[in-house]
């Protein structure tokens, strides 16, 4: 059983103290003996639940926990770390830096929330910013320093629904056509019809391609971090493997004659040779062809591709799940949040078939169990 004690000081106040489970005799303050309590208790009771943490622990500086933390990530991509630590020292450190964890509390980190709201700060960079920290104290918890995330349930501005941009079948063939080469028409109708992201077209290798069964094996990305190139896996660290149409894989195996006969060999390359860079291709080669497609292409993006991809395969009767693994999303939950739109209108249809399901040579009056008269009536007034 734990010891525990209040005392009257010298000053009037009263000091509370009690032994934890380090063995150390633990004390604070408070100007009323019923705070003392009320405090004593607290702490007797999450020492007995396990609960309890040491009231030193939670000291650290916060600017040194949160550069341990980000060093311990090994397994995060180089371009997610250039992330984090944009934010931390953008955003987090100039708020939360000199601050000790235990002294960071739920009003700080809303006021903070809010400063940045003011700020006009996006409200996904906001988000951002807000996980990030979220995640430094939430580690601080699981190491024993702090008892709770003061992080938790802070209200973040609502973030606005993205609106995508679907090319239709023509649209698509439109800008392919502006394209300077059969090699960048060619890419166009992977973006469209495959749904890759820029980072795997650019990385996609001959080796990777088997036209005859119109497949494409997704297992790299080409990133670009502050200027240099580098290549990882793809965005979920998944591999997957993408279907093409069959007038797609055709363009890919034409293309194909024309690249170096070597399975490492990049599919698809930047004019001068060399990687397709995301900046260089679309100040080179997509502005100039979307201008040149002009009217509602104007404004097109690749991503806008990726997005039209779904589109497609959702007209062409393809489920969410189908949609799912084209894209490689991790959940088919993904998919439906951003593409939810799409698949609206699927219960009438269902209706439809169900109706379309009821066969019977008895009449549907008898179906129901009882006799009804469907003759319509005209009911006459005052009877």
């Amino acid at each position: 059983m734990a010891r525990e004690a209040i005392d009257r000081r010298k000053n009037g106040r009263y000091r509370a103290r009690y032994e934890g489970p380090d063995l150390r005799w633990h004390s604070k303050t408070f100007d009323r003996k019923a705070d003392a309590k009320r405090w004593l208790t607290e702490q007797l009771a999450t020492s007995q639940q396990g609960r309890w943490i040491d009231p030193n622990a939670g000291q650290v500086n916060f600017a040194r926990y949160s550069t341990a933390w980000l060093d311990a990530k090994t397994r995060i991509k180089a371009k997610t770390r250039l992330g984090y630590r944009s934010l931390l020292e953008s955003r987090i450190l100039p708020a939360f830096g000199c601050a000790r964890l235990v002294t960071i509390s739920r009003e700080m980190v809303g006021s903070w929330v809010r400063e940045m709201t003011e700020e006009e700060l996006s409200p996904s960079r906001i988000r951002q910013a807000h996980q990030c920290l979220a995640a430094i104290l939430e580690q601080a918890v699981d190491d024993g320093l702090i008892g709770r995330n003061p992080a938790r349930r802070v209200e973040l501005p609502r973030l606005a629904q993205p609106q995508h941009r679907y090319l239709t079948a023509e649209q698509v063939t439109t800008l392919a056509e502006a394209m300077p080469s059969f090699e960048y028409r060619t890419m166009i109708y992977v973006f469209a019809y495959g749904g890759l992201r820029w980072g795997e077209l650019a990385a996609l290798r001959r080796g990777r391609v088997d036209v005859l069964r119109r497949r494409i094996d997704v297992t790299e990305s080409l990133v670009d971090i502050s200027g240099s190139l580098s290549f990882g896996t793809p965005k979920t660290h998944q591999t997957r493997t993408v279907h093409l149409p069959g007038f797609v894989a055709t363009m890919i195996g034409h293309h194909l004659e024309q690249v170096e006969d070597d399975p490492a060999a990049l599919v698809f390359t930047a004019p001068q040779g060399g990687p397709l860079q995301y900046a260089n291709s679309r100040r080179a080669i997509w502005n100039p062809a979307r201008s040149r497609a002009g009217g509602d292409l104007n404004d097109i993006t690749p991503h806008d591709l990726r997005h039209t991809c779904a589109s497609l395969m959702r007209a062409a009767g393809a489920d969410v799940k189908a949609i799912q693994q084209q894209l490689g999303h991790q959940t088919a939950t993904v998919t439906l949040n951003t593409y939810t739109h799409l698949f609206e209108g699927d219960l009438d249809e269902v209706m439809d078939r169900l109706d379309a399901l009821f066969v019977t040579k008895r009449r549907p009056e008898r179906v129901l169990g009882t006799v009804v008269d469907f003759t319509p009536r005209t009911r006459t007034l005052g009877t």
